[in-house]
């Protein structure tokens, strides 16, 4: 299960691990279901669904990274359980609550989360990870509907830390970076519903169902800035992004306009998305309408849940991609330079994504040839039809998406046994590459059923190069890399929180198509300064740290 032994060298721009070159074949797609092998047992428990609650088919989060500093990427899956409401009379110690799963020297994985401290017993949504007190170690933020959680990590265990700040809310996605370029991670949260428990709903046919989220008040994003220790200060009012309030349940960090301020892109559910596009004085203001990307194509807003950044037609520029409702396409809104176009039909996008409601989401290269593919997970939130309730949760059940990209922006759908055709009410979407073998292996969570495994074991048509680039002595998220192979660009940006509700292993993952040669490697850090480093061999993990003095504002 484990990949071949590692052989670690040192180089001016990092350290690295290298593997033998794969010899270039045909691609085959091939995952399996290793999570009972592994030894990884969660269940997601949404609570009592006979009142069918609204944040019991939302679902909740994961995160892969090195929780204990060994060099291994651990699991955490976020729990739910009985709601807020239903706890009365409950112990608190028999409350269910968030699982961290290290990896052992073997490759399987124990549950030990009560151990180090993070074991959560909130109702859980979306987590967020980062080292926010410049310690070297992985520190947690957990996005709860009710009470927000912040862990800070440190020898391997993690403690919680006063949460008053973040105060109490249904909390959704939340994303990490260092906002204002004074050298640690501020947090950005967002908001989904002003929930009403009494609240009773139908679907189209009369039949007892889940709210829409445009039958409740919605819930304002927060701001948080770092004060430099770890911990937190509201600034919401301060930087202007109190001026809307949309139900959030996706979070991007990146510097949409290229000023050398990092933006934050919101998709919201239902209405239009939010491009906060940062000013000179630190201030945000929306963006997103005049960039093309608040509505489709149509001029409609859609019910946004998973968002990504990746650039799909190779021309060097990042684009955008989210999932929608079933009957609504998923959009993928191309990079023009300057502004976005909806262009999902001609790309391939449209017309696979009609019968199904996308959630969790990523881009990666599965045949190692260079370009960008696309996996997603579906779950349904509403019966259709007049589906009889005595199916339960099976009639939200969905199928998993997979597409190749050709390079040029197109992509066609494929089956992968396995995933592809395995229903669930699919929700959180990760990816890492947890056996070191240089491909990237997927975590995927579901309303009311198990989290689950998937050991990428595709063929490949080339190698691999994976960067993390560092800053402070921690992952730089918003950075962006670039890998020149020749007269050829890929483009990867650095956002772990891309997707929905989870947190990915916080690298640059690139393939290299068979027999070209790495002639550079650039990385643009957050406030865009940029730097040049040696070309790095196929087939290694490249630690880029930064060495240009960091722009002050």
């Amino acid at each position: 299960m484990r990949g071949p032994a590692a052989r670690l060298r040192a180089v001016g721009i990092g350290l690295l691990l290298s593997w033998p070159t794969p010899a270039a074949t045909q691609t085959t797609l091939h995952v399996v279901d290793v999570t009972d092998a592994l030894g990884v047992r969660f269940v997601h428990e949404p609570g009592d669904l006979s009142r069918f609650p609204l944040p019991a088919i939302m679902g909740s989060g994961a995160a892969l990274f090195d929780a204990d500093g060994d060099g291994d990427l651990d699991i955490y899956l976020i729990q739910a359980g009985p709601l807020p409401e239903d706890r009365d009379g409950i112990p608190f110690a028999e409350l269910p609550g968030n699982r961290l799963f290290l990896q052992q020297p073997d490759g399987r994985f124990r549950d030990d989360a009560g151990a180090r401290g993070l074991f959560d017993r909130g109702y859980g949504t979306g987590v967020a990870v980062g080292d926010v007190n410049g310690d070297g170690g992985a520190d947690v933020f957990v996005a709860n509907y009710g009470e927000d959680a912040l862990f800070l990590g440190g020898g391997g265990s993690f403690l919680r830390m006063d949460s008053a700040v973040f105060g109490e809310r249904w909390s959704s996605a939340a994303a990490l970076c260092d906002y204002d370029g004074d050298s640690d991670l501020d947090l950005y949260v967002g908001g989904y519903l002003v929930d009403d428990p009494d609240r009773d709903c139908v679907s189209a046919s009369g039949e007892p169902d889940f709210c829409s989220p445009q039958s409740l008040p919605y819930e304002r994003d927060a701001l948080f800035r770092n004060r430099g220790d770890g911990t937190f200060e509201d600034v919401s009012g301060a930087a202007g992004i109190l001026a809307e309030r949309r139900p959030a349940l996706g979070v991007l960090c990146h510097d949409f306009t290229g000023d050398g301020r990092l933006d934050f892109y919101v998709a919201n559910d239902g209405e239009p998305n939010l491009l906060w596009e940062q000013a000179e004085d630190g201030t945000f203001s929306d963006a997103a309408l005049f960039l093309g990307v608040a509505l489709n194509a149509q001029g409609r807003s859609e019910a946004s849940m998973g968002v990504l950044l990746g650039d799909v037609d190779g021309d060097a520029d990042l684009d955008l991609f989210m999932t929608h409702l079933r009957a609504q396409t998923n959009t993928l809104y191309r990079n023009q330079g300057g502004g976005y176009l909806d262009d999902t039909p001609a790309l391939g996008l449209a017309l696979p994504s009609l019968p199904w409601t996308g959630f969790g989401t990523r881009f990666l290269d599965l045949e190692m040839d260079g370009d960008l593919d696309l996996l997603l997970v579906n779950g349904a939130v509403a019966r259709e039809g007049g589906t009889p309730a005595a199916g339960g949760l099976d009639a939200y059940a969905e199928p998993a998406q997979a597409f190749l990209g050709d390079g040029s922006g197109r992509f066609e759908e494929v089956p992968i046994e396995g995933f592809t055709d395995v229903r669930s009410v699919g929700r959180g979407l990760v990816t890492g590459d947890w056996d070191r073998d240089g491909d990237l292996d997927l975590v995927v969570t579901a309303v009311g059923g198990p989290a689950r495994l998937f050991e990428n074991r595709s063929s490949r048509e080339g190698g691999f190069l994976v960067v993390e680039p560092r800053e402070f002595s921690r992952a730089s998220p918003g950075a962006v890399v670039t890998l020149e192979l020749g007269g050829r660009s890929l483009v990867r940006a650095l956002n772990p929180e891309a997707g929905y509700l989870t947190s990915s292993e916080p690298v640059a993952h690139f393939g290299i198509p068979a027999g070209a040669e790495v002639t550079g490697l650039r990385v643009r850090w957050p406030d865009g300064a940029q730097e040049r480093f040696e070309p790095p061999e196929p087939n290694t993990r490249v630690a880029a740290s930064r060495q240009a003095t960091p722009r002050r504002r």
